[in-house]
């Protein structure tokens, strides 16, 4: 299971977007809400309804020494890999200098090693988000996800965090970058 590390990308959404979206203007809506629950809220909702990094961030996970070159990373839009580390036994980290190689799937990212995986367990560094320009319906889901909140924040809005956003019609928006099921 991937970890984020933190977040290295901008907000996926403004508070002048959420606004034109709930067709209201800036000063008129709650910037400290919006900018502090509303936002970072929708994009954990879609982050973790698809398994995909919405906004871009560091990840890190540990693959056992089982995993061959070419397995899928756990999370969908990786764009680089930061560092490949092989973990000894006794709690060694050394710093993998092959090559390494980033493929992308539709939904999916793999790692592959052109000149054979290294031995033993390995913790990846990467870096994911998503493309909001190659994959528009992510903005749209975002945008109305932030509507919805917005306008009924008082059944949604719960202390500092969000109840989940009802399912709709428009979660078919996030199915481009929703990484499949595994077991």
């Amino acid at each position: 299971m991937a970890r984020r590390i933190a977040y290295t990308g901008a907000p996926v959404l403004t508070l002048e977007q959420v606004a034109y979206q709930c067709q209201a203007e800036p000063e008129d809506l709650q910037p400290e809400l919006i900018n502090l629950i509303i936002i970072p809220g929708v994009t954990s909702q879609g982050e973790s309804k698809t398994g995909a990094a919405i906004r871009e961030a560091i990840y890190e996970e540990d693959w056992p020494a089982a995993y061959p070159s070419g397995h899928s990373l756990d999370v969908g839009q990786v764009v680089a890999v930061e560092s490949v580390v092989v973990l000894g036994d006794a709690g060694q980290v050394s710093p993998f200098t092959g090559e390494v190689e980033l493929s992308q799937g539709g939904r999916e990212s793999y790692l592959h090693f052109p000149r054979g995986r290294p031995d033993g367990r390995l913790r990846i560094r990467y870096r994911a988000g998503v493309d909001l320009e190659a994959y528009p319906g992510v903005l749209s889901w975002l945008l109305m996800a932030a509507e919805t909140v917005f306008t009924h924040r008082g059944l949604l809005v719960v202390g500092q965090s969000l109840a989940e956003v009802p399912s709709s019609f428009v979660d078919h928006l996030l199915s481009d970058i929703t990484v499949p099921p595994r077991f």
